[in-house]
């Protein structure tokens, strides 16, 4: 294993900047770098250097840490905004007086349902089946647009 060179301040800079808003180029800029080439030799710095790669991979797991950021906490999140949002709401006229009709917040509701579905990889049309002698992909095209049998012979 290739022994780790030591990264420059002005490098380290560049990478503390990169998280900011993981754009490159700008970051190359406020590192100190200059504008001319900048996307370009921010994609090579980014995409090269393994050191640097290393470097940010241990600035995000030490701020995942610092945040105490966590699936488990995302998905226990996730789950208070559905329960809240599917509360029924009971809905009053101008006067005060209930109308018989209840409603809820179904767009908040849906997102977040689709957020945990997305975790669930529950919304996919590939499937992996994986083996120690095999490994096997299948991807699903036009899903949902399946023809009837007589129409695949004709």
């Amino acid at each position: 294993m290739p022994a780790k060179k030591k990264l420059s301040e002005k490098i380290k800079k560049f990478g503390r900047e990169y998280l900011i808003d993981f754009n490159g180029a700008k970051a190359y800029i406020r590192a100190g770098y200059s504008k001319k080439g900048a996307k370009q030799s921010a994609s090579k710095l980014l995409l090269t250097n393994t050191d640097l790669q290393a470097y940010l991979a241990d600035l995000i797991n030490t701020q995942t840490q610092d945040d105490e950021i966590s699936v488990k906490e995302i998905i226990r999140k996730l789950k208070i905004v559905v329960d809240r949002c599917m509360q029924e709401i009971e809905v009053r006229d101008k006067k005060g007086n209930p109308t018989g009709e209840w409603q809820f917040d179904s767009a908040g509701a849906n997102r977040s349902l689709e957020l945990l579905g997305k975790h669930l990889a529950m919304f996919t049309d590939k499937f992996n089946m994986t083996n120690d002698d095999l490994h096997i992909t299948v991807e699903l095209q036009n899903a949902g647009q399946a023809k009837c049998p007589d129409e695949v012979i004709q």
